[in-house]
C-alpha cells in the first residue's frame, strides 16, 4: 500500500481539465509513428515531404493530453525528439517567438531545455521573455536575444541542420482555429515545414483540432501528404488502467471496494473528459479528512455518483450551443439517424446526412426548433455539429457518427419527440449507402 498523497491530489483538482492527465494511457501508435518520423528526419538531416500530422477529434477526446505526452518524452532522453507545443494564436499572433521556441529546442542542452519547459509550462510561443539563455549555445543566445529569427529562411540561415542536436516538433493545439488564408506569415511558414524541402531543417509539424481540422489546414495551403490520426472512446482495458493508474498515482487505498471503483467509471465510456471529470469527483471526496484516501471510508458511493453525473451534465449543456438549443428537434432527428445508421451498420456519408438534414428542416413545421438558425447552409450547420462534438467525421471512410453516446442521448432527449415526430422517421431515413 503507497502512502496517500494528499496534497499532489489536491494540486491535480485545483489545476483542472486543461492539465496533463496524472496516468497516460493508451494512443501508442499514435506517439510512436510521430517521434520515430521526427527521428528519421533527424537522421537525414532535413524532414521529409509531407511528415505532417493531424490530431483530430471531438471536444474532450484527449488531443491536447497527446500533444503535452509528447513534449514530456523530449524531456525524457537526450535523443529523443523535443516539442514544442503553442496554440492557433501564437502562431498567428507570436510567430517570431514561436521560431526562438523552435531555436532553442533545437540546439538548447537537456538539462536547460528541461529547466526551460519547466518554468514556462506547456505553451511556451508567447512567454519566452521570461527565461534565463545560462547554457544555451552563445550564437544561439545572440540571435535570440536580439529578436531574430523572424521566419524559417532566417532560422535556417543562423542555425542549420548540422547544428541541430535534436529533431523538433512543432504542435499546434486548437488548429481547427487557424484562418483559411494562404498569403499570411503563418500560412507560409506552416506550409515550408510542411514541405520541407524548402527549409532542410528536421522539423515535424504536428496539427491537434476538431473534427474538420484536416478541411482547415487545407485551406492556408497543407493539401497533400498530410495525415489525420482519428482519437476518441479509450478502450476498456485502457480504461482500466486509467483507474488502477490513477489510484496507484496518488497512493488511494482500494481495499474491498475495486467492484465498486469500476462501476462508478463505466458510465463514463472511456470518453476522455468523462473520465477526467469522474476522477475530479473522486479526488474531491477522498481528500475529506474522514475518508483520507481510503476508498472503504466512503459512507455513501451514491453522492460520488451524483457529483460524477453532474460533471458530466455540465460538459453536455457546455457542448450545446445556442443554435442547437433554438434547433433542439432538428439536432435530436440528426442523433436519431446517426444512431440508426450504426446500429445497422450503415455508412453515413456528408451527401447522406446533408439531404437528410434538408428533408427534416423542410418537412413543414411551424416550430423553428426543425429549422436550420439562421442563414446558415445545410453544410455549415453540420461543421458546427462537427464542432460542438455532436458529430465527428472518420477520416478513413469519410463517413459521420456520434463520438460521444452519452451526449447522443442527451441531444435525442432534449428534443421530447412526439409520437407523430416518432412515427415519421422511418420514412425520412435514406436507401442504404456504403
Amino acid at each position: 500500500m503507497g502512502t496517500f498523497r494528499s496534497e499532489a491530489l489536491r494540486r491535480f483538482v485545483i489545476a483542472g481539465e486543461k492539465s496533463s492527465p496524472p496516468v497516460f494511457v493508451g494512443r501508442e501508435p499514435i506517439l510512436t509513428e510521430i517521434l520515430q518520423k521526427a527521428s528519421l528526419g533527424f537522421e537525414q538531416g532535413t524532414a521529409p515531404p509531407g511528415n505532417t500530422r493531424i490530431i483530430q477529434g471531438a471536444p474532450g477526446a484527449g488531443k491536447t493530453s497527446i500533444l503535452l505526452e509528447l513534449e514530456r518524452r523530449g524531456q525524457q532522453g537526450d535523443h529523443t525528439p523535443r516539442t514544442v507545443v503553442v496554440t492557433d494564436v501564437e502562431i498567428e499572433q507570436h510567430l517570431a517567438t514561436v521560431l526562438k521556441s523552435i531555436a532553442l529546442a533545437a540546439s538548447a542542452p537537456q538539462k536547460a531545455w528541461v529547466q526551460t519547459v519547466t518554468q514556462i509550462g506547456s505553451y511556451i510561443g508567447a512567454r519566452l521573455g521570461t527565461i534565463s539563455l545560462f547554457g544555451f549555445s552563445a550564437d544561439v543566445a545572440r540571435f535570440v536575444e536580439n529578436g531574430h529569427p523572424t521566419d524559417l529562411h532566417e532560422l535556417g540561415q543562423i542555425l542549420p541542420s548540422s547544428q541541430w542536436t535534436h529533431p523538433v516538433i512543432l504542435a499546434v493545439d486548437e488548429a481547427q482555429r487557424l484562418r483559411g488564408e494562404t498569403a499570411t506569415p503563418q500560412a507560409h511558414a506552416l506550409t515550408s515545414i510542411h514541405d520541407a524541402r524548402q527549409i532542410g531543417l528536421p522539423l515535424t509539424l504536428v496539427f491537434a483540432g476538431l473534427g474538420d481540422t484536416k478541411e482547415r489546414i487545407n485551406e492556408i495551403g497543407i493539401t497533400n501528404g498530410a495525415y489525420a490520426f482519428d482519437v476518441g472512446a479509450l478502450a476498456a482495458h485502457e480504461q482500466a488502467q486509467v483507474i488502477e493508474g490513477f489510484c496507484a498515482h496518488f497512493g488511494l487505498t482500494v481495499g474491498h471496494q475495486r467492484n465498486r471503483l469500476y462501476a462508478f467509471f463505466e458510465p463514463t465510456e472511456g470518453w476522455p473528459r468523462h473520465l477526467y471529470w469522474a476522477q475530479r469527483a473522486l479526488a474531491e471526496i477522498v481528500l475529506d479528512p474522514a475518508i483520507d484516501g481510503h476508498l472503504d471510508n466512503i459512507p455513501d458511493w451514491t453522492i460520488l455518483e451524483h457529483r460524477r453525473d453532474q460533471f458530466r451534465r455540465g460538459y453536455h449543456v457546455d457542448r450545446t450551443s445556442s443554435d442547437m438549443e433554438r434547433s433542439n428537434k432538428l439536432v435530436g432527428a440528426i442523433m436519431l439517424c446517426v444512431n440508426r445508421y450504426e446500429n445497422e451498420n450503415r455508412h453515413l456519408t456528408i451527401s447522406a446526412l446533408a439531404n437528410m438534414v434538408k428533408k427534416y428542416a423542410q418537412r413543414g413545421y411551424e416550430d423553428d426548433a426543425w429549422r436550420i438558425p439562421g442563414h446558415q447552409t445545410v453544410h455549415a450547420y453540420i461543421h458546427h455539429l462537427v464542432h460542438q462534438g455532436a458529430l465527428a467525421r472518420q477520416t478513413e471512410t469519410g463517413t459521420y457518427r456520434c463520438p460521444i453516446p452519452s451526449f447522443q442521448a442527451y441531444l435525442m432527449d432534449r428534443a421530447q419527440f412526439t409520437q407523430e415526430e416518432m412515427r415519421g422517421f422511418d420514412h425520412m431515413i435514406a436507401p442504404t449507402e456504403s
